[in-house]
């Protein structure tokens, strides 16, 4: 988008034309403006509750494990890894999408159906049961927390993108059309500055002539 002085012809209408574009292109430049402003905000706002949640959420992992642990050197590694061989290791969630602030951002949700059951015996250890029990309660959670993430990272690759159009308009485009309206105008100046020194020099010429006919 960005002009060069040279390839354009150095006309009135040209130069009207590339008048009005600029404002155009500084118009842009302030709402983009406002677009970075907004979402700062967004991300700001997002990051502050993203830290809070993920802080609550790894509080309540490592309450799991810790229960793991007990539970696991009760009950030996080998039994353990006997009871959980077979159970499934994947998750199925809906992935649909919002719009926020003119950003499609995704909304995950867990299909609590595709979780696999208790993979342990009743009589297997305390701990470890209620173990698997809460990191099932907390598969939402941590579901909630990677939407978090990423929300963020678009928000953020969005913020990035606006920066991008911004420095092109400041540091390109901008003053490109700066440089070629004053080589323009430049040079219909001195077209003008040639043009009245030639009917200067005409309107001697024939105030002489009329002199020597009188």
């Amino acid at each position: 988008m960005a002009v060069e002085a040279r390839k354009v012809l150095p006309t009135k209408i040209n130069l009207i034309r590339l008048r009005r574009e600029e404002r155009m292109m500084r118009r842009i430049r302030n709402v983009l403006d406002e677009k970075r402003e907004v979402l700062l905000h967004y991300i700001r706002s997002y990051a502050d509750e993203y830290n809070r949640y993920q802080k609550e959420v790894f509080s309540k992992i490592n309450e799991v494990f810790s229960e793991y642990y007990v539970g696991l050197s009760g009950e030996g590694l080998e039994r353990v890894e006997g009871y959980t061989g077979g159970a499934s290791d994947t998750l199925e969630v809906e992935v649909s999408s919002r719009v926020l602030f003119a950003v499609k951002v995704p909304v995950f949700k867990l299909d609590k159906s595709s979780i696999p059951p208790l993979p342990l015996p009743l009589d297997s250890h305390p701990n470890l049961i209620s173990s698997f029990l809460k990191l099932r309660e907390l598969l939402p959670s941590i579901i909630k927390l990677a939407e978090y993430e990423e929300t963020l990272r678009r928000l953020i690759e969005e913020l990035r993108n606006t920066q991008r159009l911004i420095n092109a308009l400041d540091y390109v485009i901008l003053p490109s059309y700066s440089e070629t309206i004053k080589h323009i105008r430049n040079i219909l100046d001195q077209r003008l500055r040639e043009d009245f020194i030639r009917l200067k020099m005409l309107k001697r010429k024939l105030e002489a002539m009329a002199e020597v006919k009188a």
